[in-house]
């Protein structure tokens, strides 16, 4: 028997199966499509509701082609990015598409909450950093631009509880979703009148909220057409993608932070109850409800390998010719090129805020640079320069996490797409003077949620027995400490 989890991402969309001990059967995907249409003079970014359900049931049928039997599938869960939602009317229909989060449409709003309302007030309620990408934002949006829309809304889906409802019909979210809204009362697990009320936005469109591993229903007669998954089987509330990874990779982890490296790069520590102080407000700081039942997240985050990745498409142009030459991985390519560079890259050095700065400075305006060019300055050096740089942001994370949550153990656990980039966790161990620790697992975003459905059909008796069922070896990076000495005197640079 088996489990399945849907992992909705910016860029890819997975139906991952899984057995009960984690190991990864099969995989179907799809690519996540972003539209962009004008309205009102200006270009908007949406995600199609209809677009993203077919791309949904056809990465489930595919993953579903790689077994035997549809009908050995125990339970299906969903996880998948933060903050973007979809308004429903009462029959159930979608009357305005997601608005993308890589529209920037609701600053705007954002602005006129930074100069009328108090952020720490907001901050010790929900336990984030207003950001105006929240969803609240867009409810706001759609109200002062869309009044007809507004009054039509039944409920707003975010987007996970909105393919839970095309697989089952169940309306509702989990505390670790809710939590990313900017509405949502840590203390109480409830949605907070009085963070509506300061929006001016019904709290009744918004859904019930229930824990992760909560039973939702069974798949409806028409989602099994669609997906090929068997009519009645149980559909199982999931939670964010982030803290689905952080619980696969390192259950309820109290002793070492852990860290996930990827597009963005945070810093996770799994504590019995919230910390909401103004120190976290200040240092942006996310204090939510985790996906394990009873469980709470601190957290940061930086963008990472977002910036290799803006490097690679302005710069590498040679080396993807290169790649695919040799038929090699352009990563592979870049990274051997970074290490003809030496450690500090020959004097060069990059300020990474291409996309302005998150924690623990907030700061929209924030650009990046390169600085201590020479005219012995190589491309090699560029590239280091640009992992070394995503490095230095990361250790002022990691940093800022331990004070602030007291933390000081003797290594990270460290998952996400970047583990595969040896350099990278090297570099890590060595720039942060701690043991890094990747565990072996095979897409650990997908399996978290795929434990939760576990759990929720008593697969599993509790989050603790999932995560001992599947617990998998890990590779160790050890520090060189010569580097750390070197690296830490960069870092003040």
């Amino acid at each position: 028997m088996y489990l399945m989890a849907v992992d909705l991402g910016s860029t890819g969309i997975k139906a991952v199966i899984f057995d009960y001990s984690g190991n990864m059967i099969s995989a179907g995907r799809r690519r996540t499509k972003v539209t962009y249409r004008k309205e009102g003079g200006k270009t908007h970014a949406f995600w199609m509701p209809d677009d993203l359900w077919e791309r949904v049931s056809g990465s489930i049928r595919d993953s579903l082609s790689y077994i035997d039997d549809p009908c050995s599938i125990k339970a299906v869960s969903v996880t998948g990015f933060a903050c973007d939602g979809v308004p429903i009317d009462g029959k159930g229909d979608w009357i305005y598409p997601f608005i993308s989060w890589h529209d920037s449409c609701t600053i705007e709003q954002f602005e006129w909450l930074s100069h009328y309302h108090s952020f720490e007030e907001i901050y010790l309620i929900n336990g984030q950093r207003p950001w105006n990408l929240n969803t609240i934002f867009r409810n706001l949006w759609v109200k002062q631009n869309l009044p007809e829309i507004y009054k039509k809304i039944y409920k707003w889906l975010l987007i996970e509880d909105y393919i839970n409802f095309k697989l089952c019909g169940k309306i509702a979210t989990d505390y670790s979703l809710a939590s990313t809204t900017l509405v949502f009362d840590q203390k109480k697990l409830d949605w907070s009148e009085k963070l509506f009320n300061i929006f001016g936005i019904n709290m009744n469109i918004y859904p019930d909220a229930y824990p992760s591993s909560t039973y939702l229903g069974g798949v409806s007669r028409e989602a099994s057409k669609k997906t090929g998954l068997k009519e009645g089987m149980p559909v199982i509330l999931g939670g964010l993608d982030g803290l689905c990874g952080v619980y696969a990779a390192a259950g309820d982890q109290h002793r070492d932070l852990v860290g996930v490296v990827g597009t963005y790069e945070h810093y996770h520590k799994c504590l019995d109850r919230p910390i909401l102080k103004k120190e976290g407000l200040r240092s942006t700081i996310i204090c939510q409800a985790h996906v394990i039942k009873g469980k709470y997240d601190i957290y940061g985050v930086s963008v990472s390998s977002g910036i290799l990745e803006w490097f690679r498409e302005n710069f590498a142009g040679m080396e993807e010719q290169e790649a695919e030459k040799m038929g090699s991985n352009i990563w592979d390519i870049l990274m051997q090129d970074a290490e003809r560079s030496e450690q500090g890259a020959n004097g060069v050095f990059m300020l990474t805020d291409i996309f302005g700065s998150t924690c623990p400075v907030q700061d929209n305006y924030s650009r990046g640079a390169f600085i201590g060019i020479s005219s012995t300055s190589k491309k090699s050096d560029f590239i280091r320069a640009a992992l070394e740089g995503i490095n230095y942001k990361g250790f002022e994370l990691y940093e800022t996490i331990s004070k602030y949550t007291e933390t000081s153990g003797e290594k990270i656990i460290v998952t996400g797409g970047a583990v595969r980039n040896e350099l990278w966790m090297q570099m890590k161990a060595d720039m942060c003077g701690k043991i890094v620790e990747v565990p072996e697992i095979e897409e650990s975003t997908p399996l978290g949620a795929a434990m939760c459905a576990g759990i929720g059909v008593g697969v599993y008796k509790d989050f603790s027995h999932a995560y001992k069922s599947i617990k998998k070896p890990s590779k160790f990076y050890y520090p060189d400490s010569k580097r750390h000495k070197k690296y830490m005197e960069y870092y003040k640079k």
